[in-house]
């Protein structure tokens, strides 16, 4: 065989591999995050029911896998944090798992006793009942460790294989007139719209450490298209008690979203926030498209020329890996922790009852009944997700229900998961602005669903 024979076998063959890995990875990445499947009379996707079969296969013992999750953690947080530097960089993961600020340790070990507790019975009933330590050590921690954990595991096949160049491309111009933003994000919105709002962040983090969005952009992203999943609406609207009416609060959430994300980034602290790109990477994403080209077959080009780059799956396994190991070993014990003290204060004193007491007025202003047992429900939303929707469940007026289920899916920063994902990334937002960006969309989202409300019901 003749030099060119050998060299056009290798060029069809580096093709046939290039091809197999935009097509065949990207294609599991789809079905796996993006796909709608019909399953016992609910949407979910494949993410949702594989996690639900690991979650029915523990069965009573997730309690067990949880609080060994969380001991791990704080095994390995001791020992990368209180080990001589010179060691604790030498150990692996070591740059994701040495705290940078002795306070991780602290809520890494208080998150393990108060597990252990929990599932042992064992300490007082503030701590340990279903209502408060159950619920977050055990119940919503099983949720995020499963779904969480296996998006991470599994995401690389989403992003990493051309997928997100060709939509990017395809999708520019729409994304750039109404948000300012790459047509790649996209992804990031659909990603949690079927699937979840930590997945997003997740996303939007990745994608930002490799120079496709600038802090500007990945900023905006995570904190207004880390929308809540649909199957999360639906479940937010049956514990409300407002079951019949998801559709409209689906409808809701989305004309909420929209505008927050049209709002939002033009208000500080976001509009603060530079367009610099990450510096590891620089600027990598470019989807503008000469004139008189054909828009898809550059979108094609590009998908092609990322894959033949692109790692082999198991290279994407393994880096997925890490991350799943940098939430559950970091993240997840301050998220936890975060929202067994907020369920404990609201259900345990006044607390939230004092300090909302002006709210309660205002609620009263907007005609919205029980306002002085939905005050709490307004600003909760920023600890934890849920606890506006255990609220609204308590209640009895409709109208009630559906503004404390609507803010919260379209309140968004909640420190009990996405705001800790959003402090363990490499994003550049503080404390300060998530508790920013709160308010203004809960400024903008309270006034919709009472009007919305009031004409519903």
């Amino acid at each position: 065989m003749s030099d060119n024979e050998q060299a056009l076998d290798m060029q069809d063959s580096s093709s046939l591999v290039t091809w197999s890995k935009l097509l065949g990875c990207s294609l599991f990445g789809v079905l796996f995050f993006l796909t709608p499947l019909y399953v016992e009379g609910s949407w979910t996707i494949a993410l949702g029911i594989l996690t639900g079969k690991i979650s029915d296969w523990l069965g009573d013992s997730m309690g067990i896998f949880t609080s060994g999750c969380f001991v791990l953690a704080a095994v390995v947080s001791v020992i990368y944090n209180v080990s001589p530097k010179h060691m604790a960089q030498k150990l692996p993961m070591s740059d994701r798992l040495i705290a940078s600020h002795w306070v991780w340790v602290v809520v890494n070990v208080s998150a393990a006793i108060f597990a252990v507790m929990t599932v042992m019975q064992v300490g007082p009933q503030w701590l340990i009942s279903d209502q408060t330590g159950v619920t977050a050590y055990v119940d919503v921690a099983g949720a995020v460790f499963l779904l969480v954990g296996l998006g991470c595991l599994l995401l690389p096949f989403l992003t990493d294989y051309g997928l997100l160049e060709f939509v990017g491309t395809m999708l520019q111009r729409p994304f750039q007139k109404l948000f300012n933003l790459p047509g790649r994000a996209t992804i990031d919105t659909i990603a949690s719209w079927v699937g979840s709002s930590s997945i997003a962040v997740v996303l939007t983090n990745a994608q930002y450490e490799r120079g496709y969005y600038s802090a500007r952009e990945s900023s905006v992203i995570a904190t207004n298209f880390s929308v809540v999943s649909v199957p999360f609406v639906l479940l937010t609207a049956n514990v409300a008690g407002i079951g019949d009416y998801f559709l409209q609060l689906y409808g809701t959430m989305f004309l909420i979203c929209t505008l927050c994300a049209v709002i939002t980034p033009r208000l500080p602290p976001l509009s603060w926030i530079k367009d610099e790109y990450y510096p590891a990477h620089g600027k990598t994403l470019n989807e503008d498209v000469d004139d008189g080209e054909s828009r898809i077959k550059h979108a094609i080009a590009r998908a092609v020329g990322v894959a033949e780059k692109a790692p082999s799956p198991k290279q994407s396994l393994a880096r997925g890996w890490h991350s799943m190991m940098d939430i559950y070993l970091m993240m997840m014990p301050a998220a936890m922790t975060i929202e067994l003290f907020t369920l404990a204060l609201y259900y345990n004193t006044e607390v939230f009852q004092m300090l909302t007491y002006p709210i309660s007025m205002l609620l009263d202003v907007m005609n919205i009944p029980e306002a002085s047992a939905a005050a709490p429900g307004v600003v909760l939303g920023l600890f934890d997700q849920f606890v506006p929707t255990i609220i609204a469940g308590e209640l009895t007026s409709p109208i009630t229900k559906f503004v404390l289920a609507g803010l919260s899916v379209t309140q968004l920063i909640f420190f009990a998961e996405s705001a800790i994902l959003i402090m363990r990334s490499s994003i550049p937002l503080s404390v300060k602005h998530l508790v920013l960006i709160f308010i203004i969309r809960t400024i903008i989202a309270l006034p919709i669903l009472t009007v919305i409300a009031h004409l519903l019901f």
